[in-house]
Protein backbone atom coordinates (compact mmCIF):
# COMPACT_ATOMS: atom_id res chain seq x y z
CA UNK A 1 0.00 0.00 0.00
CA UNK A 2 1.08 3.43 -0.53
CA UNK A 3 0.93 4.56 3.23
CA UNK A 4 0.64 2.19 5.79
CA UNK A 5 -1.27 3.00 8.93
CA UNK A 6 0.76 3.77 11.86
CA UNK A 7 -0.29 1.27 14.71
CA UNK A 8 -1.17 4.20 17.19
CA UNK A 9 -2.18 6.31 15.54
CA UNK A 10 -4.81 4.22 13.65
CA UNK A 11 -5.81 2.83 16.84
CA UNK A 12 -6.87 6.55 18.12
CA UNK A 13 -8.57 7.16 14.80
CA UNK A 14 -10.49 3.94 14.76
CA UNK A 15 -11.90 4.95 18.33
CA UNK A 16 -12.47 8.52 16.81
CA UNK A 17 -14.26 7.29 13.97
CA UNK A 18 -16.33 4.39 15.98
CA UNK A 19 -18.09 7.68 17.71
CA UNK A 20 -19.34 9.39 14.27
CA UNK A 21 -23.01 8.56 13.43
CA UNK A 22 -23.44 6.72 10.41
CA UNK A 23 -24.30 9.66 8.13
CA UNK A 24 -21.01 11.12 8.98
CA UNK A 25 -19.16 7.68 7.77
CA UNK A 26 -20.48 7.68 4.75
CA UNK A 27 -19.98 11.25 4.03
CA UNK A 28 -16.15 11.03 5.15
CA UNK A 29 -15.75 7.70 3.19
CA UNK A 30 -17.20 9.29 0.00
CA UNK A 31 -15.19 12.19 0.23
CA UNK A 32 -11.83 10.14 0.75
CA UNK A 33 -12.10 7.46 -1.80
CA UNK A 34 -13.09 10.62 -4.17
CA UNK A 35 -9.94 12.67 -3.60
CA UNK A 36 -7.76 9.58 -3.54
CA UNK A 37 -8.65 8.40 -7.13
CA UNK A 38 -8.32 12.14 -8.42
CA UNK A 39 -4.54 12.47 -6.91
CA UNK A 40 -5.05 14.74 -4.35
CA UNK A 41 -2.06 14.81 -2.05
CA UNK A 42 -1.44 15.48 1.28
CA UNK A 43 -3.94 12.82 2.87
CA UNK A 44 -3.02 9.77 4.59
CA UNK A 45 -6.12 7.75 2.75
CA UNK A 46 -5.55 4.07 3.88
CA UNK A 47 -4.78 5.13 7.10
CA UNK A 48 -8.53 7.05 7.46
CA UNK A 49 -9.60 4.26 4.97
CA UNK A 50 -8.36 1.15 7.47
CA UNK A 51 -10.41 3.07 10.28
CA UNK A 52 -13.47 3.31 8.15
CA UNK A 53 -13.54 -0.15 6.56
CA UNK A 54 -14.84 -2.33 9.87
CA UNK A 55 -17.70 0.32 10.41
CA UNK A 56 -18.79 0.51 6.70
CA UNK A 57 -19.41 -3.13 6.75
CA UNK A 58 -21.91 -2.75 9.73
CA UNK A 59 -23.68 -0.32 7.82
CA UNK A 60 -26.66 -1.72 6.00
CA UNK A 61 -28.11 -0.53 2.50
CA UNK A 62 -25.60 0.43 -0.68
CA UNK A 63 -22.80 1.97 -0.26
CA UNK A 64 -21.97 5.47 -1.73
CA UNK A 65 -18.74 6.68 -3.11
CA UNK A 66 -16.00 6.17 -5.66
CA UNK A 67 -14.47 2.39 -4.93
CA UNK A 68 -10.95 2.58 -5.73
CA UNK A 69 -9.03 -0.69 -7.37
CA UNK A 70 -8.80 -2.14 -4.28
CA UNK A 71 -12.28 -2.19 -3.20
CA UNK A 72 -13.44 -2.96 -6.95
CA UNK A 73 -11.14 -6.29 -6.28
CA UNK A 74 -12.71 -6.69 -2.78
CA UNK A 75 -16.41 -6.61 -4.41
CA UNK A 76 -17.22 -9.77 -4.93
CA UNK A 77 -16.08 -11.20 -1.47
CA UNK A 78 -16.58 -7.87 0.81
CA UNK A 79 -19.15 -9.74 2.62
CA UNK A 80 -17.01 -12.06 4.08
CA UNK A 81 -14.63 -10.21 5.25
CA UNK A 82 -14.26 -10.00 8.80
CA UNK A 83 -12.08 -8.53 11.59
CA UNK A 84 -12.60 -11.21 14.37
CA UNK A 85 -9.71 -13.08 15.37
CA UNK A 86 -8.88 -16.25 13.50
CA UNK A 87 -10.41 -18.35 16.55
CA UNK A 88 -13.57 -17.15 16.33
CA UNK A 89 -13.76 -17.00 12.11
CA UNK A 90 -15.92 -19.27 10.55
CA UNK A 91 -15.23 -21.41 7.24
CA UNK A 92 -15.90 -18.82 4.77
CA UNK A 93 -14.79 -15.89 6.11
CA UNK A 94 -11.59 -13.85 5.19
CA UNK A 95 -9.81 -11.94 7.23
CA UNK A 96 -9.58 -8.30 6.54
CA UNK A 97 -6.64 -7.83 7.61
CA UNK A 98 -4.88 -9.75 4.72
CA UNK A 99 -6.03 -7.78 2.08
CA UNK A 100 -3.53 -5.20 2.41
CA UNK A 101 -0.87 -7.43 2.10
CA UNK A 102 -2.21 -9.02 -0.46
CA UNK A 103 -2.51 -6.32 -2.33
CA UNK A 104 0.90 -4.82 -2.16
CA UNK A 105 2.41 -9.34 -3.02
CA UNK A 106 0.15 -8.64 -6.24
CA UNK A 107 1.99 -4.64 -7.06
CA UNK A 108 5.22 -5.67 -6.34
CA UNK A 109 5.64 -9.36 -7.18
CA UNK A 110 2.81 -11.31 -8.73
CA UNK A 111 1.52 -8.83 -11.32
CA UNK A 112 3.97 -5.94 -11.27
CA UNK A 113 3.28 -4.26 -14.41
CA UNK A 114 -0.68 -5.79 -15.15
CA UNK A 115 -1.97 -4.48 -11.47
CA UNK A 116 -0.42 -0.70 -11.61
CA UNK A 117 -1.72 -0.54 -14.85
CA UNK A 118 -5.36 -2.17 -14.31
CA UNK A 119 -6.02 0.46 -11.58
CA UNK A 120 -4.99 3.16 -13.60
CA UNK A 121 -7.57 2.42 -15.80
CA UNK A 122 -10.18 1.46 -13.17
CA UNK A 123 -9.21 5.17 -11.75
CA UNK A 124 -9.69 6.67 -15.37
CA UNK A 125 -13.03 4.93 -15.87
CA UNK A 126 -14.21 6.04 -12.76
CA UNK A 127 -13.50 9.44 -13.14
CA UNK A 128 -15.05 9.54 -16.55
CA UNK A 129 -18.24 7.42 -15.30
CA UNK A 130 -17.27 5.40 -18.39
CA UNK A 131 -19.59 2.41 -16.58
CA UNK A 132 -19.49 -0.23 -20.10
CA UNK A 133 -15.10 0.45 -19.70
CA UNK A 134 -15.44 -0.10 -15.72
CA UNK A 135 -16.81 -2.81 -16.22
CA UNK A 136 -14.36 -4.77 -18.24
CA UNK A 137 -11.80 -3.14 -16.72
CA UNK A 138 -12.73 -4.73 -13.30
CA UNK A 139 -13.77 -7.67 -14.98
CA UNK A 140 -10.17 -8.19 -16.48
CA UNK A 141 -8.84 -7.70 -12.54
CA UNK A 142 -10.78 -10.20 -11.02
CA UNK A 143 -9.65 -13.05 -13.54
CA UNK A 144 -6.20 -11.79 -13.63
CA UNK A 145 -6.16 -11.81 -9.63
CA UNK A 146 -7.53 -15.59 -9.72
CA UNK A 147 -5.02 -16.79 -12.03
CA UNK A 148 -1.95 -15.45 -10.75
CA UNK A 149 -2.61 -16.54 -6.87
CA UNK A 150 -3.90 -20.06 -7.79
CA UNK A 151 -0.63 -20.72 -9.96
CA UNK A 152 1.71 -19.33 -7.18
CA UNK A 153 -0.13 -21.37 -4.19
CA UNK A 154 -0.02 -24.69 -6.95
CA UNK A 155 3.70 -23.64 -6.86
CA UNK A 156 3.60 -23.43 -3.15
CA UNK A 157 2.43 -26.75 -2.43
CA UNK A 158 5.21 -28.17 -4.47
CA UNK A 159 7.66 -25.84 -2.64
CA UNK A 160 8.14 -25.45 1.09
CA UNK A 161 10.37 -23.04 0.84
CA UNK A 162 8.34 -21.05 -1.76
CA UNK A 163 5.06 -21.67 1.06
CA UNK A 164 6.75 -20.39 3.80
CA UNK A 165 7.76 -17.08 1.67
CA UNK A 166 3.95 -16.21 0.81
CA UNK A 167 2.86 -17.09 4.34
CA UNK A 168 5.52 -14.30 6.06
CA UNK A 169 3.90 -11.96 3.32
CA UNK A 170 0.54 -12.59 4.08
CA UNK A 171 0.86 -12.89 8.19
CA UNK A 172 1.02 -16.90 8.20
CA UNK A 173 -0.72 -19.87 7.27
CA UNK A 174 -4.04 -17.91 7.90
CA UNK A 175 -3.43 -15.41 5.37
CA UNK A 176 -2.54 -18.24 2.82
CA UNK A 177 -5.35 -20.09 3.12
CA UNK A 178 -7.22 -16.55 2.99
CA UNK A 179 -5.16 -15.58 -0.10
CA UNK A 180 -6.72 -19.57 -1.66
CA UNK A 181 -10.36 -18.41 -0.72
CA UNK A 182 -10.04 -15.31 -2.44
CA UNK A 183 -8.71 -16.87 -5.55
CA UNK A 184 -11.60 -19.17 -5.69
CA UNK A 185 -14.37 -16.36 -5.12
CA UNK A 186 -12.63 -14.09 -7.53
CA UNK A 187 -12.68 -17.19 -10.41
CA UNK A 188 -16.27 -17.09 -10.25
CA UNK A 189 -16.87 -13.12 -9.26
CA UNK A 190 -19.13 -12.67 -11.93
CA UNK A 191 -21.37 -14.97 -10.55
CA UNK A 192 -20.64 -13.19 -6.95
CA UNK A 193 -21.50 -10.10 -8.26
CA UNK A 194 -24.81 -11.36 -10.05
CA UNK A 195 -25.83 -12.70 -6.41
CA UNK A 196 -25.75 -9.18 -4.48
CA UNK A 197 -27.84 -8.15 -7.33
CA UNK A 198 -30.63 -10.19 -6.52
CA UNK A 199 -30.05 -10.16 -2.42
CA UNK A 200 -29.80 -6.63 -1.36
CA UNK A 201 -28.79 -6.89 1.73
CA UNK A 202 -30.29 -7.13 4.59
CA UNK A 203 -32.52 -10.04 3.33
CA UNK A 204 -35.18 -10.16 5.79
CA UNK A 205 -37.08 -13.22 4.29
CA UNK A 206 -35.63 -15.87 1.87
CA UNK A 207 -38.82 -16.43 -0.62
CA UNK A 208 -38.82 -19.25 -3.00
CA UNK A 209 -38.14 -16.50 -5.69
CA UNK A 210 -34.93 -15.68 -4.09
CA UNK A 211 -33.86 -19.50 -3.10
CA UNK A 212 -35.01 -20.49 -6.99
CA UNK A 213 -32.51 -17.90 -8.06
CA UNK A 214 -29.56 -18.44 -5.62
CA UNK A 215 -29.96 -22.21 -6.45
CA UNK A 216 -29.69 -21.60 -10.19
CA UNK A 217 -26.22 -19.06 -9.69
CA UNK A 218 -25.08 -21.98 -6.89
CA UNK A 219 -25.41 -24.72 -10.25
CA UNK A 220 -23.16 -22.35 -12.39
CA UNK A 221 -20.56 -21.72 -9.99
CA UNK A 222 -20.52 -25.69 -9.14
CA UNK A 223 -19.73 -26.02 -13.16
CA UNK A 224 -16.69 -23.82 -12.06
CA UNK A 225 -15.59 -26.27 -8.85
CA UNK A 226 -17.81 -27.27 -6.20
CA UNK A 227 -15.76 -25.83 -3.69
CA UNK A 228 -16.89 -21.97 -5.98
CA UNK A 229 -20.34 -23.44 -5.06
CA UNK A 230 -20.00 -23.51 -1.72
CA UNK A 231 -18.80 -19.97 -1.75
CA UNK A 232 -22.08 -19.28 -3.43
CA UNK A 233 -24.09 -20.46 -0.40
CA UNK A 234 -21.61 -18.45 2.33
CA UNK A 235 -22.26 -14.87 0.09
CA UNK A 236 -25.71 -15.91 0.45
CA UNK A 237 -26.13 -16.57 3.90
CA UNK A 238 -24.12 -13.49 5.15
CA UNK A 239 -26.70 -11.27 4.08
CA UNK A 240 -29.40 -13.20 5.49
CA UNK A 241 -31.02 -11.26 8.46
CA UNK A 242 -31.57 -14.78 9.79
CA UNK A 243 -28.38 -16.87 8.56
CA UNK A 244 -30.54 -20.19 9.44
CA UNK A 245 -33.03 -19.19 6.55
CA UNK A 246 -29.60 -20.27 4.31
CA UNK A 247 -30.97 -24.54 5.15
CA UNK A 248 -33.71 -23.15 2.25
CA UNK A 249 -31.08 -23.40 -0.15
CA UNK A 250 -29.58 -26.78 1.25
CA UNK A 251 -33.36 -28.31 1.15
CA UNK A 252 -33.66 -26.84 -2.41
CA UNK A 253 -30.77 -28.20 -3.50
CA UNK A 254 -30.59 -31.51 -2.11
CA UNK A 255 -34.32 -32.09 -2.57
CA UNK A 256 -34.54 -32.91 1.03
CA UNK A 257 -36.09 -31.91 4.03
CA UNK A 258 -35.04 -34.74 6.37
CA UNK A 259 -31.98 -33.34 8.20
CA UNK A 260 -29.65 -36.71 7.94
CA UNK A 261 -30.01 -36.69 3.82
CA UNK A 262 -28.86 -32.46 3.88
CA UNK A 263 -26.19 -33.73 6.27
CA UNK A 264 -24.72 -35.96 3.25
CA UNK A 265 -25.33 -33.47 0.75
CA UNK A 266 -23.18 -31.26 -0.97
CA UNK A 267 -24.66 -28.25 1.08
CA UNK A 268 -24.29 -29.93 3.79
CA UNK A 269 -21.56 -26.94 5.02
CA UNK A 270 -23.99 -24.70 5.73
CA UNK A 271 -25.70 -26.86 8.31
CA UNK A 272 -22.12 -27.46 9.61
CA UNK A 273 -21.74 -23.45 10.27
CA UNK A 274 -24.65 -22.96 11.71
CA UNK A 275 -23.97 -25.87 14.11
CA UNK A 276 -20.38 -24.59 14.52
CA UNK A 277 -21.64 -20.92 15.55
CA UNK A 278 -24.09 -22.55 18.28
CA UNK A 279 -20.90 -24.38 19.62
CA UNK A 280 -19.04 -21.52 19.88
CA UNK A 281 -21.77 -19.22 21.51
CA UNK A 282 -21.94 -22.50 24.59
CA UNK A 283 -18.45 -22.87 24.95
CA UNK A 284 -17.74 -18.89 25.09
CA UNK A 285 -21.04 -18.96 27.73
CA UNK A 286 -19.05 -22.23 29.18
CA UNK A 287 -15.48 -20.56 29.62
CA UNK A 288 -16.75 -17.90 31.43
CA UNK A 289 -16.50 -17.26 34.80
CA UNK A 290 -19.51 -16.46 36.87
CA UNK A 291 -19.68 -13.17 37.78
CA UNK A 292 -17.45 -11.99 35.55
CA UNK A 293 -19.02 -12.28 32.46
CA UNK A 294 -20.59 -8.96 30.36
CA UNK A 295 -24.20 -10.25 30.58
CA UNK A 296 -25.93 -7.63 27.73
CA UNK A 297 -23.23 -9.42 25.26
CA UNK A 298 -24.24 -12.98 26.52
CA UNK A 299 -28.14 -11.92 26.40
CA UNK A 300 -27.30 -11.08 22.89
CA UNK A 301 -25.27 -14.24 21.83
CA UNK A 302 -27.49 -16.32 23.82
CA UNK A 303 -30.59 -14.73 21.29
CA UNK A 304 -28.39 -15.49 18.27
CA UNK A 305 -28.45 -19.34 19.44
CA UNK A 306 -31.91 -19.22 19.90
CA UNK A 307 -32.70 -17.80 16.43
CA UNK A 308 -30.71 -20.52 14.78
CA UNK A 309 -32.43 -23.44 17.01
CA UNK A 310 -35.23 -22.00 15.81
CA UNK A 311 -34.29 -22.02 12.36
CA UNK A 312 -33.08 -25.63 12.94
CA UNK A 313 -36.40 -27.01 13.70
CA UNK A 314 -38.84 -24.92 11.16
CA UNK A 315 -36.52 -24.97 8.21
CA UNK A 316 -35.77 -28.75 8.32
CA UNK A 317 -37.42 -32.10 9.55
CA UNK A 318 -34.25 -32.31 12.37
CA UNK A 319 -34.42 -35.82 14.07
CA UNK A 320 -33.49 -36.25 17.43
CA UNK A 321 -31.55 -38.98 17.09
CA UNK A 322 -29.62 -37.82 14.17
CA UNK A 323 -26.23 -36.42 14.06
CA UNK A 324 -27.56 -32.69 13.47
CA UNK A 325 -29.82 -32.93 16.27
CA UNK A 326 -27.71 -34.54 18.41
CA UNK A 327 -24.96 -31.97 18.14
CA UNK A 328 -28.31 -28.83 18.81
CA UNK A 329 -29.18 -30.84 22.02
CA UNK A 330 -25.67 -30.89 23.12
CA UNK A 331 -24.71 -27.30 22.05
CA UNK A 332 -28.45 -26.55 24.10
CA UNK A 333 -27.66 -28.53 27.37
CA UNK A 334 -24.31 -27.00 27.63
CA UNK A 335 -25.68 -23.38 27.47
CA UNK A 336 -28.62 -24.00 29.54
CA UNK A 337 -26.24 -25.35 32.32
CA UNK A 338 -23.41 -22.18 31.77
CA UNK A 339 -26.91 -19.65 32.10
CA UNK A 340 -28.01 -21.54 35.29
CA UNK A 341 -24.34 -21.20 36.75
CA UNK A 342 -24.75 -17.84 36.16
CA UNK A 343 -27.98 -16.72 37.20
CA UNK A 344 -27.34 -18.66 40.32
CA UNK A 345 -25.46 -15.53 41.13
CA UNK A 346 -28.64 -13.00 41.03
CA UNK A 347 -30.05 -13.94 43.98
CA UNK A 348 -26.99 -13.21 45.97
CA UNK A 349 -25.82 -9.98 43.71
CA UNK A 350 -29.57 -8.08 44.47
CA UNK A 351 -28.96 -7.87 48.21
CA UNK A 352 -25.61 -6.48 47.82
CA UNK A 353 -27.76 -3.78 45.27
CA UNK A 354 -30.24 -3.17 47.28
CA UNK A 355 -29.17 -4.12 51.46
CA UNK A 356 -31.43 -5.03 54.55
CA UNK A 357 -29.48 -5.16 57.84
CA UNK A 358 -30.79 -7.15 60.99
CA UNK A 359 -32.35 -5.28 64.13
CA UNK A 360 -33.05 -6.17 67.42
CA UNK A 361 -31.39 -8.48 69.85
CA UNK A 362 -32.68 -11.36 67.84
CA UNK A 363 -29.78 -12.49 66.64
CA UNK A 364 -29.68 -13.92 62.82
CA UNK A 365 -33.82 -14.36 63.39
CA UNK A 366 -34.31 -10.74 64.46
CA UNK A 367 -36.33 -8.26 61.76
CA UNK A 368 -34.69 -7.43 58.86
CA UNK A 369 -35.03 -3.44 57.73
CA UNK A 370 -33.22 -1.75 54.66
CA UNK A 371 -29.72 -0.57 55.10
CA UNK A 372 -29.70 3.25 54.55
CA UNK A 373 -26.80 3.82 56.10
CA UNK A 374 -24.67 3.99 53.34
CA UNK A 375 -25.17 5.67 49.51
CA UNK A 376 -25.84 2.60 47.16
CA UNK A 377 -22.65 1.53 45.58
CA UNK A 378 -23.05 1.98 42.05
CA UNK A 379 -20.46 -0.52 41.07
CA UNK A 380 -23.34 -3.52 42.66
CA UNK A 381 -26.05 -1.48 41.28
CA UNK A 382 -24.53 -1.69 37.42
CA UNK A 383 -24.15 -5.17 37.90
CA UNK A 384 -27.50 -6.05 39.30
CA UNK A 385 -28.90 -4.02 36.59
CA UNK A 386 -27.35 -6.40 33.96
CA UNK A 387 -28.55 -9.01 36.03
CA UNK A 388 -31.95 -8.37 35.52
CA UNK A 389 -31.79 -7.36 32.12
CA UNK A 390 -30.08 -10.14 31.17
CA UNK A 391 -33.17 -12.23 32.72
CA UNK A 392 -36.12 -10.42 31.27
CA UNK A 393 -34.04 -10.47 27.32
CA UNK A 394 -34.30 -14.16 27.90
CA UNK A 395 -37.65 -14.65 29.12
CA UNK A 396 -39.44 -14.65 25.31
CA UNK A 397 -36.09 -17.72 24.63
CA UNK A 398 -35.50 -19.43 27.83
CA UNK A 399 -37.64 -22.37 26.37
CA UNK A 400 -35.15 -22.62 23.30
CA UNK A 401 -31.91 -22.99 25.36
CA UNK A 402 -33.46 -25.25 27.88
CA UNK A 403 -32.95 -23.07 30.64
CA UNK A 404 -37.21 -22.12 31.43
CA UNK A 405 -37.42 -23.31 34.58
CA UNK A 406 -34.20 -21.96 36.34
CA UNK A 407 -35.23 -18.18 34.79
CA UNK A 408 -38.85 -18.90 36.84
CA UNK A 409 -36.92 -19.94 39.61
CA UNK A 410 -34.83 -16.99 39.76
CA UNK A 411 -37.38 -14.25 38.65
CA UNK A 412 -40.10 -15.05 41.02
CA UNK A 413 -37.40 -14.79 44.34
CA UNK A 414 -36.26 -11.89 42.77
CA UNK A 415 -39.73 -10.54 42.81
CA UNK A 416 -40.17 -11.56 46.44
CA UNK A 417 -37.49 -9.83 48.08
CA UNK A 418 -38.19 -6.53 45.70
CA UNK A 419 -41.70 -6.90 46.92
CA UNK A 420 -40.42 -7.72 50.56
CA UNK A 421 -38.06 -4.51 50.02
CA UNK A 422 -39.88 -1.90 48.70
CA UNK A 423 -42.24 -2.33 51.27
CA UNK A 424 -39.89 -1.47 54.35
CA UNK A 425 -37.70 0.90 52.29
CA UNK A 426 -40.73 3.40 52.27
CA UNK A 427 -41.47 2.43 55.85
CA UNK A 428 -37.82 3.79 56.40
CA UNK A 429 -38.75 6.50 54.15
CA UNK A 430 -41.25 7.99 57.21
CA UNK A 431 -38.77 8.42 59.55
CA UNK A 432 -35.73 9.43 57.68
CA UNK A 433 -34.27 12.05 57.83
CA UNK A 434 -30.45 13.76 56.53
CA UNK A 435 -27.98 11.95 55.23
CA UNK A 436 -30.37 8.41 55.64
CA UNK A 437 -33.25 10.15 53.63
CA UNK A 438 -31.38 10.84 50.70
CA UNK A 439 -29.68 7.66 50.32
CA UNK A 440 -32.98 5.97 50.85
CA UNK A 441 -34.34 8.04 47.85
CA UNK A 442 -31.72 7.09 45.96
CA UNK A 443 -32.40 3.25 46.91
CA UNK A 444 -36.37 3.88 45.33
CA UNK A 445 -34.61 5.33 42.34
CA UNK A 446 -32.51 2.09 42.22
CA UNK A 447 -35.52 -0.26 42.89
CA UNK A 448 -37.83 1.55 40.64
CA UNK A 449 -35.14 1.04 37.73
CA UNK A 450 -35.03 -2.76 38.65
CA UNK A 451 -38.95 -2.79 38.12
CA UNK A 452 -38.01 -1.15 34.74
CA UNK A 453 -35.25 -3.66 33.42
CA UNK A 454 -38.12 -6.56 34.26
CA UNK A 455 -40.11 -4.78 32.27
CA UNK A 456 -42.22 -3.95 35.19
CA UNK A 457 -42.75 -0.49 33.96
CA UNK A 458 -46.34 -0.27 35.64
CA UNK A 459 -44.80 -1.15 39.09
CA UNK A 460 -41.69 0.47 38.77
CA UNK A 461 -43.78 3.87 38.30
CA UNK A 462 -46.19 3.09 41.38
CA UNK A 463 -43.06 2.57 43.63
CA UNK A 464 -42.33 5.75 42.44
CA UNK A 465 -45.60 7.73 43.48
CA UNK A 466 -45.46 5.32 47.09
CA UNK A 467 -42.15 6.89 47.43
CA UNK A 468 -43.77 10.45 46.88
CA UNK A 469 -46.06 9.77 49.63
CA UNK A 470 -44.19 8.65 52.09
CA UNK A 471 -41.72 11.76 51.51
CA UNK A 472 -44.56 13.89 52.19
CA UNK A 473 -45.94 12.49 55.29
CA UNK A 474 -42.33 12.36 56.52
CA UNK A 475 -42.55 15.82 55.71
Amino acid sequence: MADEPNTSLSQRLAKYLAQLPAPAVLKLASGIEREKLRGTAGLPYETILSGLRPILATLQGKRPGMADPLRRLCLPFEDLLSSAPSIDRSRGEIARAVIGPLWAWLETELLPDAVPDMARRIVDHTLKSDTVALDAAVSVLHASVAAAISAELDEARRDAARRREIEARLGGEGGLEDAASIAVVLSVAPIMLKLQSILPKPVADFDDAMVGAVKDLYEEAHENSPEAANYVAFVAMARLSEPSQILRLARKVAHYRNDMLISRSELAVVGELLLADMDRIARNAEGKRPGQTDLDQLREEVRRFARISKGFTTEIDLRRHGEWGQRLLGARARLSAAISQEMARFETDLPRALPLHQIGQFGRGGPLRPDISSAPDPVRTARMSACLRFLEGLAPICEAVGAQSHCRSIRAQITTYLNTYEDRLLEEMRTASGTARMNAEAFVEIAASFRDALGEERLAELLRRRAGVALQAAS
